[in-house]
């Protein structure tokens, strides 16, 4: 397992983020897959004309998740600069976009920069596929927020906040881990996933991956 990198973090926050990383338990979740996601056509595999994805990382990622740790998902990482969210995948840079929240992140976001935030989201909608993944889950947003993130937000206000995102824009919602291997992980298989589909689509295969089942 790979080691736990740095967050994107406003610069005043940086050490209390790194206190809070040093708190948490040590999970042991499974190792991600190793094989490639199978695709079959009357019962034959046809995996190996299926490319894997290029990510697109913003230029504006200070702290990027790293896909280094799932060759069999994600083909390469290229920095570009995105007019919205913090990942796409090349070739889908009109229609897929992924945005990333820490908790520090998305509490500021949330409360101290609600009017860019929703502005950004409106620009989402533009997109076909559209996500923001959050490294925490949902017992963490909705739990007491300690002294490491310096806020008098309630709890209630942010979840409230992500559940009136979804409604009103149509964005999901994907609930992680403040552990960064898991948040990669689930970045990485959501990436890969929607290039998979629309590659098949693209190229005339239909979208499905095995027939008969998704």
């Amino acid at each position: 397992m790979r080691k736990t990198s740095l967050r994107e973090l406003d610069t005043d926050s940086i050490d209390e983020e790194d206190a809070e990383l040093e708190s948490l338990p040590d999970p042991d979740p499974v190792a991600p897959p190793s094989g490639r996601l199978i695709v079959k056509r009357n019962g034959h595999s046809i995996t190996r004309q299926i490319p894997k994805p290029i990510v697109l990382v913003d230029t504006r990622e200070r702290y990027p998740f790293d896909f280094t740790g799932f060759p069999n998902w994600i083909a390469d990482e290229k920095r570009q600069a995105l007019k919205v969210g913090d990942y796409s995948v090349e070739g889908m840079e009109t229609s897929l976009v992924l945005e990333r929240k820490t908790l520090t992140d998305l509490i500021t976001t949330v409360i101290q920069q609600r009017t860019r935030f929703f502005k950004a989201c409106e620009k989402m909608t533009k997109y076909r596929w559209r996500a923001v993944l959050i490294e925490a889950s949902y017992e963490d947003i909705k739990s007491p927020y300690g002294e490491e993130y310096n806020t008098l937000a309630h709890p209630n206000a942010v979840s409230g906040t992500l559940d009136a995102l979804e409604a009103r824009f149509g964005i999901p919602v994907i609930y992680t881990s403040r552990y960064r291997p898991l948040a990669e992980e689930k970045a990485a298989s959501w990436l890969s996933k929607h290039f998979t589909y629309w590659y098949l689509e693209q190229n005339g295969f239909g979208r499905v991956l095995q027939e008969g089942d998704l």
